[in-house]
């Protein structure tokens, strides 16, 4: 089946693109994970991260003061969403949400869980662990729901970025944290065979939800209770013998201790209510496994294909204004499939001071690792977002090109830049143009020609991404000593 980059022939693989790549008519084993956006410290995971907490907050309100209308109105959005393409229905495109019936059932279940009688529904994930009928497929829909706005915002921005056409249409309903309540609005969103599409940031998705309530048992629970009755030598013990009768030692099997608990989920609130130590384990031990970012771009051989091809399609590309705006799409599918996870969330031609001025490109810092979570973490530069500007010119970079780039920069969107250009015949010069500017505090300029952007792609190819870390490294030290 067709994928979405090629009904609107982006001409761009996987690795190119910020958003999962979805074919329109199938789904996508992939989820959001609520877990995962807590790991992130993007500006787009923590707002969305934001509304989630707004949300669960006023449900367990509802509960708590004993308002069924509100608390079942606020259930009754969480329908699947087909417009992402993304889970595994079992009813083809047709998936089984939350519907009204299900919304009153789901209230009086947490109404009725010992969980929320214990304090132990903290996130919207702890609805998985211990709220019966809730799986981890549906935590997926229910956080899909909630930041229905922020991805429906974040996929008119990749429209923008890639010209895709679109239409007006239903947005659907959205959790609005300011007014407390569900809201739909007409926006614009692509649309494909009448059916509207959501896109979904590459970086916010995984293979499954973290959180699933028969590891928990298993994995914790019941392993702690194997020990508990092992000290205690009460009767799940097992008296170990060999072959001969001879007494060899003491066992708790985990079968035997799964036969003799409560298999509800009722037990697994009451346990760790008790446990809290041990329900915080689990919890660490899902936040490390959501913060990795699944490879959905392909493995070392097809990024090195990848790496091959850019290099390729760069050498093709003349110095020149005639070509500036293939030099500049070219940069956009690099730097994207460079530097990600750290370049996210892309923004072509971003206007600022209300449209006086135009960033060619602004990355969100995905602070991800290495480099550039290491300059997000320095007060005087503040990268929250890389704004890069593309210049394919033929002859060298001015001051004017330096300082137009220097003035995009203010408190509030950072001051780290890249510069994109061709070649140089004095790159040193350059790099201490960049280096004055630094001393100044005027702001951080990287400068990268094409000798800088093949020599990355080259170490892709020889997968040693790792190295280009320590490049970008080497450049900044450079541009700041």
């Amino acid at each position: 089946m067709i994928k979405f980059s090629e009904i609107y022939g982006l001409n761009k693989q996987q690795a190119e693109l910020d958003f999962v790549d979805v074919t329109p008519g199938d789904d996508l084993p992939l989820y959001l994970d609520p877990y995962a956006l807590t790991t992130r410290e993007d500006t787009w995971s923590e707002s969305a991260h934001q509304l989630i907490v707004s949300f669960f907050h006023e449900v367990l309100q509802a509960v708590k003061v004993g308002n069924k209308t509100r608390g079942i109105k606020l259930l009754s959005h969480l329908g699947e969403p087909e417009e992402t393409h993304l889970g595994v229905s079992k009813e083809g495109n047709r998936g089984r949400g939350i519907g009204n019936v299900q919304a009153t059932e789901l209230y009086n279940a947490l109404k009725n869980s010992k969980a929320a009688d214990s304090g132990l529904l903290e996130d919207l994930s702890d609805f998985a662990l211990f709220i019966p009928g809730i799986g981890r497929d549906k935590i997926s829909d229910i956080t899909t729901n909630v930041i229905r706005k922020s991805l429906i915002e974040y996929t008119q921005a990749q429209c923008a970025l890639h010209r895709i056409p679109v239409r007006r249409v239903s947005s659907g309903f959205y959790w609005c944290s300011n007014r407390r309540d569900w809201l739909q609005d007409y926006v614009d969103l692509p649309v494909y065979e009448s059916s509207k599409i959501i896109l979904v940031p590459k970086f916010s998705v995984r293979y499954q939800v973290g959180v699933d309530h028969s590891t928990y048992r298993r994995m914790f629970v019941l392993e702690f209770l194997q020990e508990e009755h092992l000290r205690a030598d009460d009767s799940l013990v097992t008296v170990l013998t060999d072959k001969d009768g001879v007494y060899t030692g003491k066992t708790v099997y985990k079968k035997t201790v799964d036969m003799h608990y409560p298999k509800d989920k009722d037990f697994l609130a009451e346990f760790s209510a008790a446990h809290p130590d041990i329900i915080d384990k689990y919890k660490d031990d899902l936040k490390e496994k959501a913060s990795r970012i699944p490879d959905i771009n392909g493995d070392n051989y097809i990024e090195a294909i990848l790496a091959s091809k850019l290099i390729d399609e760069l050498s093709t590309i003349n110095a020149g204004s005639e070509a500036a705006s293939t030099f500049h799409n070219f940069c956009l599918s690099a730097l994207s499939f460079i530097f990600f996870p750290n370049f996210i969330y892309p923004k072509k031609e971003m206007e600022i001071n209300e449209g006086r001025k135009r960033i060619d490109i602004v990355y969100t810092n995905g602070k991800d690792n290495g480099f550039f979570y290491r300059i997000a973490l320095d007060q005087h530069v503040k990268a929250n977002a890389i704004h890069v500007e593309c210049k394919n010119y033929t002859n060298d970079i001015k001051n004017p090109e330096l300082d137009q780039l220097l003035g995009r920069f203010n408190p509030n969107r950072g001051s780290l830049g890249m510069l994109i250009f061709r070649s140089s015949n004095d790159l040193s010069n350059l790099i201490r143009r960049c280096n004055d500017a630094a001393k100044q505090q005027r702001g951080i300029v990287l400068p990268l020609d094409d000798e800088f952007i093949v020599g990355c792609l080259k170490l892709i190819e020889a997968n040693n991404r790792r190295q280009i870390d320590a490049e970008i490294d080497r450049l900044y030290q450079r541009v700041t000593s």
